[in-house]
Formats: C-alpha cells, sequence, structure tokens
C-alpha cells in the first residue's frame, strides 16, 4: 500500500524546487565505506521512516544590528525581506524564514511534522539555528509549512545557501509516500489565500487545530484543482 502527497511551492522561483529527499536513503549512502554497521539497525531505519529533507531555493542572508536594534538585509530588495521574514521576536531572537511549500492529500487524515531540525546535516541552519517543529494534517488544512527558528547566541546573522538542507519533514504513516508535484494556479492561490486569512482579526490568536481542520469545507474542489495542474 502507498499514499499518494501532493506537493508544490508557492514562491515565483517554483522551478527551483527539488522532490523531497529520503532523509534515511542518503544517510546510508553516505555510509557505504564506513565500517559503523549503523545501516543494520532497525532503531534508525524506523526512526527515519518517511523522513524527507527540504532544500532551500535561496541564498540569503539578514542581520541582527545592536546599535539599531532593527534587522536587515543588502541581499536582493526590501519586497523580498517582508515576503520571506517575518520577525516573530526582535528581543528573543525568533524569525520565521518563509519558502511556501505545500504537502496535501486525498487521505482523510495524514499528520506531518515539519520544521525538524536536520540533524544530518553539518550546514548554516544546525550552526546557526534552534529550529521550532511542529505538527498539523494536510488531510484536514491546506498551508504552505512554516520554518521558526531562533538565532543561536553566538549569531548575529541568519545565512541559507541554495540547495542547502534547512529543514526535514516526516508523514506519520507506515505505508510508502508517493510525491506528486502540482503548479500554483491563481484559483489555487485563492484557496490559500481564504485558509490563511481565516485566522485573521480575532482576539484570541492561538486555536484549537480541530477549528481550523472544521474550516476545510471544499476539500473536493481543492483536489480537483491539484490534479487538473499536476506536472508529473
Amino acid at each position: 500500500m502507498s499514499k499518494i502527497i501532493y506537493w508544490a511551492c508557492n514562491e515565483n522561483e517554483w522551478l527551483r524546487a527539488k522532490n523531497p529527499e529520503p532523509v534515511y536513503k542518503n544517510f546510508i549512502k553516505d555510509l557505504k565505506d564506513k565500517d559503523l554497521q549503523m545501516e543494520f539497525c532497525s532503531a534508525i531505519k524506523d526512526y527515519m521512516h518517511n523522513m524527507f529533507s527540504i532544500k532551500s531555493l535561496y541564498d540569503y542572508n539578514f542581520k541582527l544590528e545592536k546599535n539599531t536594534n532593527q534587522t536587515k538585509s543588502d541581499v536582493y530588495n526590501q519586497s523580498f525581506f517582508d515576503e520571506h521574514i517575518f520577525i516573530r521576536s526582535q528581543m528573543e531572537r525568533c524569525f520565521s524564514f518563509t519558502q511556501k511549500f505545500i504537502f496535501f492529500t486525498e487521505e482523510k487524515s495524514l499528520l506531518i511534522s515539519g520544521g525538524i531540525l536536520p540533524f544530518l546535516e553539518d550546514n548554516n541552519i544546525t550552526k546557526r539555528c534552534t529550529v521550532i517543529p511542529g505538527t498539523f494534517d494536510i488531510g484536514k488544512w491546506f498551508r504552505p509549512l512554516d520554518f521558526v527558528f531562533y538565532l543561536k547566541k553566538d549569531y548575529d546573522e541568519f545565512k541559507i545557501e541554495e540547495e542547502e538542507i534547512f529543514q526535514y519533514i516526516k508523514f506519520d504513516t507506515k505505508e510508502k509516500i508517493i510525491f506528486k508535484q502540482f503548479k500554483i494556479n491563481s484559483k489555487i492561490k485563492e484557496v490559500l489565500l481564504d485558509s490563511d486569512n481565516a485566522k485573521n482579526f480575532r482576539k484570541q490568536k492561538l486555536r484549537n487545530l480541530k477549528e481550523y481542520y472544521s474550516m476545510l469545507k471544499n476539500k473536493k474542489y481543492i483536489i480537483s484543482l491539484i490534479k487538473e495542474n499536476l506536472l508529473d
């Protein structure tokens, strides 16, 4: 048995987006010429089952300027900064760097955990960031993944390189995952905007996930749009 996961990247540069890669498969490949015998450990294999890596579309960096207490970048333009950087707390050094990867399924329910620190990598993210993970149901909520992190105290600059693995994702199923990529069109963007707008202008901002799930009243319509725009 297998489960189909539809995925897309809602960025203008979406053609650069790479298919999620299995973490365990690449981990074993790196052990090929090493006598460590970890490839025979079922516990490691089970933990990494249906865990995949996501690569960055962008080279980017921004700095925390202590004198002005501001976050600035001289890369690209202000429009890029405003669209991709969410300053959650300047004082606490907490940010989001958005790349709008989206995963959805026809299954009634399927949990995805995102924002998992790419712990097998030795890169800018693992050196500079404390990444905050989260879990939600991609059978019940149509929304992009977030990438939330604290900048570690030894660093005043966030850096990421194109094709650098910046997070792992994991699906809560034993069945094989089959990825199918789709293109975001104007109609799908409208649906995503509706989903995002549904949480605005409320006194109580933090809500139970079940409330958001109950708002998905157009799943068949979303799936039909996705299937009309499949790339493979």
